[in-house]
């Protein structure tokens, strides 16, 4: 992935740094990382570019021109086709391109990345939390999930007690202004509700967190777990077992009915998968 390098702004001597974005070296078009002008010029990868059209930011112009049916390749390969000549510095729109994708085909090379030399860090630390598989989360998240989807209005209901009475909770700023104004409309100050000015503070003190090395409990929800395939049953734990053994995560609370075809041994094997000796706490509500 390639960005320019320093250019003037355009109010004056400013410097303005990542203009425009080009994400493969085989592409032939570039992306604007902000708002660029029709005549304005572009420098990228020692070549410049006059822009014929204004070019809002994330969209793309043509850094060659194109005659019709040329290739528009980005991200390395081939995603549309022009349908009608496109100058260099143009704007690409659906007005003068088309989708258009290369046939599928097994991967013809291998990718050679070479890692950064990070020595200079090795030394450093920072305050995480160490698995006993030898991730190192930046979190401590408890999360609570269901099996399946009939489970989801208990989250709901689970997700409201915890995070209110554990400290989690947002401050509830409008609920307590609501409650505000229907506390003066039942004393009959109906009149006082037109010239009252609410503020935050009447969210009021927000509950202290009870345990302090948590950061928060995540309640997860999903449409899944109980028709379907034995495949999808599968795949759905997996993405739960994905979701607990992650190193942000230190521990789950799993939701079943005991029914459904996204079974707990299921679940437990999708974790051994990926952690043979998993000993995070684990709780089932079944």
């Amino acid at each position: 992935m390639a960005v320019n390098a320093r250019e003037k702004g355009e109010y004056g001597s400013g410097v303005m740094l990542n203009r425009v974005l080009k994400l493969d070296s085989k592409d032939n078009v570039l992306i604007a990382l902000a708002g660029l002008h029709r005549g304005e010029q572009i420098s990228f990868d020692s070549q410049f570019y006059t822009l014929e059209s204004d070019v809002p930011a994330k969209h793309k112009f043509a850094a060659q021109d194109f005659a019709t049916g040329a290739s528009i390749i980005m991200y390395g390969v081939l995603v549309g086709k022009a349908v009608a000549p496109i100058r260099r510095g143009e704007l690409l729109t659906t007005r003068n391109i088309r989708h258009q994708a290369a046939a599928f085909q097994e991967k013809t090379e291998e990718y050679r990345w070479t890692p950064p030399n990070v020595s200079r860090w090795k030394q450093r630390e920072f305050l995480g939390y160490r698995r006993s598989d030898g991730q190192v989360g930046t979190r401590n998240y408890w999360i609570v999930v269901p099996l399946v989807f009939c489970e989801n209005r208990n989250i709901g209901v689970l997700k409201q007690a915890f995070e209110e009475e554990l400290g989690f909770a947002a401050p509830q700023v409008y609920r307590r202004q609501v409650a505000e104004l229907a506390r003066l409309y039942a004393d009959g100050r109906s009149e006082e509700i037109k010239t009252r000015v609410l503020t935050e503070d009447a969210a009021g003190p927000q509950r202290s967190q009870v345990f302090e090395n948590v950061d928060g409990v995540r309640f997860l929800l999903h449409e899944g777990g109980c028709g379907g395939t034995r495949e999808d049953s599968n795949n759905l734990c997996g993405l739960i077992a994905g979701y607990i053994h992650h190193p942000n995560v230190a521990g789950a609370t799993v939701l079943s009915l005991g029914c459904q075809h996204a079974q707990i041994g299921i679940l437990r094997e999708e974790l051994r998968k990926r952690n043979p000796k998993f000993d995070k706490p684990l709780v089932i509500v079944e």
